[in-house]
């Protein structure tokens, strides 16, 4: 995948998700499947509640053009 793709999904994530901008993405192609879709995986610790840190995941598949069909993250 090119870089302007990967920086234009990891746009959308951080709007949508904030906490983790500036994060950069562990990309991996989905094996085993036959399109042309990548994992992207964003992996932050934040402060959760009680001041203790937590890891925060969020992960969003998109297909070649660009597009994400699906994100989630870790609570």
């Amino acid at each position: 995948m090119k870089a302007k793709l990967i920086d234009k999904i990891s746009e959308e994530v951080y709007r949508k998700h904030p906490d983790i901008k500036g994060v950069k993405p562990k990309i991996t192609p989905r094996e085993g499947d036959t399109s042309e879709d990548t994992l992207l995986v964003y992996k932050k610790k934040v402060s959760g509640p009680g001041g203790k840190n937590i890891n925060r995941i969020v992960r969003a598949v998109a297909d070649g053009k660009g597009k994400i069909k699906k994100i989630s993250t870790s609570k």
